[in-house]
């Protein structure tokens, strides 16, 4: 398996799929997941593309130290393994879905846009805590305030199981947000389903997953997506934004707000957006062809 190391000595694990000729795919995974989340996706995805995924620190294979449960840890970990593979500036693309949105929105601002030629965020909203000027009808669902930070990070400590199977819960779409004929509960995709995501969620310590999600919460992206992506930031990076109507973690309004956030002013029109109905936070998971059908229309 190769790994990288960050330049704080922590061990990064990543896999790399095609060839490595091709134009960079980089896909990052969100909260408690890891590489694996993307088995669906991979193969389809590096037929045309060099296609990199990394397991964040504290997840998956890569290292577990007690510290580095910040955002701006986890973008400098993306730097890392960018220079370690000696990436092409301008010319790779990267998924990011949720947390892996705010790196992406976090290495914009440490280290600008340059590096990338299309960027995907896939249903992460620039800030998940209630504001006087953001509020559930943007918001996340669920950890939205410092009261349900604290329940969460108890439950991932004590009880992390149940701290797991809420993730699960809220983001399968067949499950937080069910339709006729969608997987039922004690089917086997929904046995096998949840236990995968248990499996891989579990392979975290809960106290730092904990701290990673406290940072994550706590931090506000408006501005930084305006001032890297928007009027005047010189940003050529074209983006996608993708929403889901069934998503237990955010309204699609949240998410979406990214696209005005970018566009507002520019005239350039640099993202869009779309609202799926066909799978929820994991839809990638729940819907790969169809997923993977919309990335590599965009990517062209």
């Amino acid at each position: 398996m190769p790994f990288t190391e960050a330049n704080d000595g922590i061990r990064l694990h990543y896999t790399t799929y095609g060839l490595a000729t091709s134009l960079p795919l980089i896909l990052l995974h969100g909260f408690t997941g890891s590489s694996a989340v993307f088995s669906r996706n991979v193969q389809s995805l590096s037929k045309n593309h060099y296609v990199i995924v990394l397991d964040l620190r504290g997840h998956g294979d890569s290292g577990k130290p007690r510290a580095g449960y910040h955002v701006s840890r986890l973008a400098m970990d993306l730097k890392n393994l960018i220079d370690h593979l000696k990436l092409p500036e301008g010319q790779i693309s990267a998924i990011g879905t949720s947390l892996g949105a705010a790196i992406l929105w976090c290495y914009a601002e440490l280290f600008t846009t340059a590096a990338f030629r299309k960027l995907i965020f896939v249903d992460q909203a620039p800030l998940q805590n209630y504001m006087s000027d953001w509020g559930p009808e943007h918001g996340n669902r669920g950890c939205n305030s410092s009261e349900a930070l604290a329940a969460i990070q108890h439950t991932l400590e004590t009880d992390p199981r149940t701290a797991h199977l809420g993730t699960i819960s809220a983001c399968l779409g067949y499950r937080s947000y069910p339709q006729l004929g969608d997987p039922e509960e004690g089917s086997k995709i929904w046995q096998d389903d949840e236990a995968f995501f248990l499996q891989v969620a579990i392979n975290g310590d809960g106290r730092w997953y904990g701290k990673l999600m406290a940072d994550h919460t706590a931090l506000d992206w408006r501005d930084s997506i305006v001032q890297s992506f928007g009027p005047g930031s010189r940003s050529k990076t074209q983006v996608l934004v993708v929403a889901s109507t069934r998503s237990g973690c955010f309204p699609a309004a949240g998410p979406l707000k990214v696209v005005e956030l970018i566009n507002s002013g520019n005239g350039e029109d640099l993202a869009e957006g779309v609202a799926v109905e066909w799978g929820g936070h994991w839809c990638y998971w729940e819907q790969p062809d169809k997923f993977n059908k919309l990335v590599l229309d965009f990517l062209g």
